[in-house]
């Protein structure tokens, strides 16, 4: 996972990183805010997998027909921030490629499908990552995954960017881990950089790429509560 506030990569998922000495922390990834599908998965897999439908619904009156009144539109679900479960895997996935491509445009186009995406949720991600989804009733709208003290993926649907959602995945990974947490990120990635420096996050390391797969440079950033305090359960 290495996927705001902000996002991780084709490796920088963790799915193709050259290998390197353990460290006792994952293998490097930006960690953006980010979330549109692979070139290798069809719209309507990952539109069904995020319960989002294939075009807008429409219908043609017959001629002479009466005007209908306009369904009364409910309300909209609470969002809620939780624990992802096993049934979350496919529109998890499908948020990790969306995001990638969307805010990530400077990647090599994703080799991976939607189902082994999946796949690496499901035996990877899940069991080794505290991961928490957003979520509104049954439709997921971002995540983020800590491993150890590394925020190692946060992924939003692109859609729904920019309305305070990275920031509250953000602030449930704080939560997990007050006592601090680092993260990386590309270089090129500017709107995550942005994010999380407005989050307190600081630059503490630079190298040039080598050691991922993009061979793209990256920033190391560190939070500590000291540059930020952690915000209360249910602040933005």
């Amino acid at each position: 996972m290495k996927l705001p506030a902000p996002e991780a990569r084709p490796d920088h998922d963790g799915m193709d990183r050259k290998a390197r000495p353990h460290t006792g922390t994952a293998p490097h990834r930006d960690t953006g805010t980010a979330t549109a599908a692979s070139s290798n998965t069809s719209t309507t897999a990952i539109n069904a997998s995020m319960n989002m439908p294939d075009a807008p619904y429409a219908t043609t009156a017959s001629p002479g027909a009466q005007p209908t009144a306009a369904p009364t539109t409910a309300p909209a679900p609470p969002l809620t921030i939780r624990l992802a479960i096993p049934t979350d895997t496919p529109a998890i996935a499908a948020i990790h490629l969306a995001s990638r491509q969307v805010t990530m445009p400077y990647l090599p186009p994703q080799r991976r499908t939607h189902d082994e995406v999946t796949r690496w949720v499901r035996e990877i991600v899940l069991p080794q990552c505290h991961t928490v989804v957003a979520a509104r009733g049954p439709e997921l709208l971002g995540y983020a995954a800590v491993r150890g003290e590394l925020l190692d993926q946060l992924y939003l649907r692109p859609d729904v960017r920019r309305t305070g959602i990275g920031s509250l995945l953000l602030a449930a990974a704080r939560r997990h881990r007050p006592d601090g947490l680092s993260l990386h990120v590309f270089q090129l990635n500017a709107d995550a950089r942005a994010f999380y420096a407005h989050h307190g996050f600081r630059v503490v390391a630079r190298d040039d790429g080598s050691g991922n797969m993009e061979n793209l440079p990256q920033l190391t950033l560190r939070w500590t509560p000291a540059s930020v305090p952690v915000p209360r359960r249910g602040t933005p």
